[in-house]
């Protein structure tokens, strides 16, 4: 390996070590959103009553003649309460009532099961209408195993059956086989059996069972109906202790926001009638003894009474603390509470009582700790806030798909977070605007990120225009008076706004990028557009690993951009997006590389740069920080057109993957980062600005290597990330460096390529720090780079 520090190439950006934020309903809400109620707005319809015999895990399951129709949705489950031993065989019939995309069929050997698309541990085969079968293993995430054509045709009853023996599966549609799979390396122990559908109706019938020989029908027959929570929005539970009678319903008249509200009555008896909240995919709120917590809610009430807010236990058995607040009869009214438990519980619930006889209709809920609990005194958890800084980020941004939908608005998200209306969202169809743009760049502003925002494409060029003047305006101004009365009086001086994501950058989004595009230039001429591009004219098979580049034909758009920001004087950024899945990572780099070649020919003299806001993986191993680690090394090498890198993503609540995603950097709700993590935190601590040419020679390429030089040329840093499985002896020789006696600072991450840190293990995999004294000798040294390792030295 030689460096040569005398060599300077470019400058770096130090803007390469960032995160993405795409999924406010998981990475917000359950995460850095200080407001512990999930659900706060009773938008959710009431909770799945299942068939008699089964759980529900989401989603609406209804009995019709013996039939089973299941809605769509982001992956709902209904298990049979049977255990089902290893060996034997299962069976359904499915009815797939049109050639919509998604899937329907069986999951078996299933544990440990929850709500959240992959929150459970099983086997899943499922049926396509378009004539596919989808076989694939959940370990509280998705791990593909085969995707092969068979003959499903929609409105037409299949069977389809599975059978198991040892590690292996084999799978049957129409009574015949189709597929067989050995699971040598992740087999999964007995479990119950049960039918999920991802992103579409079915219908199912004749679910059975055979082990040992016999066979058990497992009917599908409607539940009883006295079920209070049939009145109760979803991520909410009827609460009711002693003799106490009540009622539950939703009001849709009237509601303080959205589509409804909740109501509660208590008829008579003695006890208490009510509701509790057990936070995100009620996963349980944390609560810490003598601690304060605060809150309040929205309620309205046609007689006056006392409402109750308790934080107990999550079966009410205990009641760590209680307050009551008196709401008046006639109009909405907001009820401020404390609370401080007498208690620690990690998994407890938060709930809302009547004592006496009365009716009380609830519109919003808000619990969160107190200024102990929170960072800078902003409604975000401060150990989760503190967690980020201490990763050494540098960029966050606040975008991805969760832009795309239609309702994401920024006009919704500005006032009291109690009045932001409630969306149908890209991930969750009952999103709240409760943390948004703005609450970001609240965030980011005392975090000390650049914070950079993602606005959907779709945004009025006026509106975009009351956009800039809300973040930059003076105080005097319209919008900058509402900002002010929002709480933040001086302009946030924001310099960069993505318009999209992950966009097809053709004529349709010419059309809509010129209108706003020159309306913002009028209106702030400092701010710089970034196009939320990737998706480019060709087809993409598979986004994570495109390893292509676009061709001149296909960026007749990209021109028609660039000619533009040069005619109107300004600087235009172009989003891309990698894969970092594993060495040798990144997926997608040659195509970045072709792209800003290929960007600079299309309209010469054009001032353009681009941005990778998300490197995209389906795990958060010690292999992914590796890929991640190779990406910034090549990045910082590709020259300073690179103006930033952000891996995805940035949070990760654990084994509540309802997007599907396995790729967070720090996971929740107890804090503990990941390898990945401390990739980022490891470039950020030693970033120099100079890159400087480097070259290394290793068997099979194992060897990545980047070198940079401080502004004075007296501090160096070397960033070296070993893909291979073998220890590798290096000699590394300094040009132009020497030095000072003799000594470096060393910071290695290593360990085993699938290496994770658990909740039980959250150290398992972290960066050693040492002073390493080489010994040189005509300006080389030699030293070990570990196997599956990424190595930081620094030297004065």
């Amino acid at each position: 390996m030689v460096v040569h520090a005398d060599k300077v190439s470019h400058r770096v950006s130090r803007y390469l070590t960032g995160a993405c934020i795409e999924d406010v309903n998981h990475e917000i809400y359950g995460g850095l959103y200080s407001q512990m109620v999930f659900g706060e707005a009773f938008q959710e319809p009431p909770p799945a009553v299942p068939p008699r015999g089964f759980r529900a895990y989401g989603g609406r399951w209804q009995v019709k003649d013996g039939l089973l129709w299941a809605e769509a949705g982001d992956g709902p489950k209904l298990v049979a309460d049977e255990p089902v031993h290893w060996t034997g065989e299962v069976g359904v019939e499915i009815f797939l009532p049109d050639s919509r995309s998604g899937n329907a069929g069986l999951i078996v050997n299933v544990s440990d099961p929850g709500v959240g698309a992959d929150k459970f541990t099983g086997y899943e085969i499922a049926l396509e209408s378009g004539g596919r079968l989808v076989v694939g293993r959940h370990r509280q995430d998705w791990e593909p195993i085969r995707v092969l054509p068979c003959d499903v045709q929609p409105n037409q009853w299949v069977s389809l059956a599975v059978r198991r023996s040892n590690n292996s599966i084999q799978v049957l549609v129409g009574g015949k086989s189709v597929f067989t799979y050995e699971d040598r390396v992740h087999a999964l122990s007995a479990g119950r059996v049960g039918i999920r559908t991802w992103q579409r109706e079915a219908r199912f019938r004749n679910l059975y069972v055979q082990t040992d020989g016999e066979m058990r029908k497992l009917s599908f027959e409607p539940a009883e109906m006295d079920n209070p929570n049939t009145g109760v929005s979803g991520m909410w539970r009827a609460v009711r202790r002693g003799s106490a009678t009540g009622e539950w319903s939703l009001e849709t008249k009237t509601p303080f926001s959205g589509r409804q509200s909740q109501s509660i009555t208590f008829i008579g008896g003695e006890g208490e009638i009510g509701l509790e909240n057990q936070s995100l995919n009620r996963w349980g709120m944390n609560f810490v003894k003598g601690k304060r917590y605060e809150g309040h809610v929205w309620a309205r009430a046609d007689q006056p009474g006392r409402v109750f807010q308790a934080l107990e236990s999550a079966t009410g058995g205990k009641v760590y603390a209680e307050a009551s607040v008196d709401v008046k009869g006639g109009q909405w009214q907001r009820l401020d509470f404390k609370l401080t438990p007498s208690a620690s519980d990690e998994a407890g619930r938060f709930s809302i009582k009547l004592k006496q006889p009365s009716s009380v209709c609830l519109g919003y809920a808000f619990l969160q700790p107190g200024d102990w609990g929170r960072f800078k005194g902003l409604p975000d958890r401060k150990d989760i806030s503190e967690a980020l800084v201490a990763q050494g980020l540098t960029v966050l941004r606040y975008g991805g798909s969760m832009v795309n939908h239609a309702e994401y608005r920024w006009k919704k998200m500005i006032g009291p977070p109690d009045h932001r209306p409630p969306y149908h969202g890209t991930w969750y169809p009952y999103s709240s605007n409760g943390w948004g743009i703005f609450d970001f760049l609240n965030f980011c502003e005392a975090a000390g990120f650049l914070g950079i925002p993602a606005v959907n494409m779709d945004e009025s060029p006026s509106d975009m225009v009351d956009f800039m003047e809300y973040v930059n305006g003076t105080a005097t101004s319209e919008w900058g008076r509402r900002r002010a009365a929002d709480g933040h009086p001086g302009p946030y001086g924001l310099k960069y706004v993505e318009l999209g994501n992950e966009e097809a950058v053709n004529e349709d989004y010419w059309k809509r990028f010129k209108p706003i595009a020159e309306a913002v230039w009028a209106k702030d001429p400092g701010v710089i557009l970034v196009v939320g591009d990737f998706a480019y004219d060709k087809p993409i098979v598979d986004p994570y690993n495109f390893t292509g580049a676009p061709s001149i034909k296909s960026l007749a758009a990209h021109k028609q951009i660039l000619d533009l920001a040069q005619q109107h004087g300004r600087e235009v950024w172009f989003d891309v997006h990698i894969g970092t899945e594993q060495p040798p990572a990144p997926n997608g780099l040659p195509g970045v590389r072709s792209f800003i070649e290929q960007l600079g020919r299309l309209s010469p003299g054009a001032r353009y740069k681009v941005a990778v806001f998300e490197f995209n993986a389906g795990n958060h191993a010690l292999k992914r920080a590796l890929a991640n680690a190779c990406a910034i090394n090549q990045l910082q090498r590709l020259g300073d057109r690179v103006a930033i890198a952000c891996s995805a993503n940035c949070l990760q609540p654990y084994q509540q993957n309802d997007n599907d995603w396995n790729q967070g950097l720090l996971f929740l709700s107890q804090v503990w980062p990941q390898p990945p993590y401390y990739v980022t935190q490891m470039v950020s601590r030693n970033y120099l600005p100079l890159c400087v040419q480097t070259e290394a020679i290793s068997p099979g390429n194992a060897l990545d290597a980047t070198a940079t030089l401080s502004e004075d040329g007296k501090s160096l840093t070397l960033q070296v990330v070993n893909t291979g499985k073998a220890a590798l002896p290096t000699r590394i020789e300094l040009s132009g460096f020497v030095p000072r006696k003799g000594l470096a600072h060393a910071t290695v991450l290593t360990g085993d390529w699938e290496a994770i840190n658990t909740p039980e293990q959250p150290d398992h995999v972290k960066p050693s720090q040492t002073d390493w004294h080489p010994e040189f000798s005509n300006g080389a040294t030699t030293r070990v780079f570990p196997p599956y390792s990424f190595t930081v030295l620094h030297f004065r």
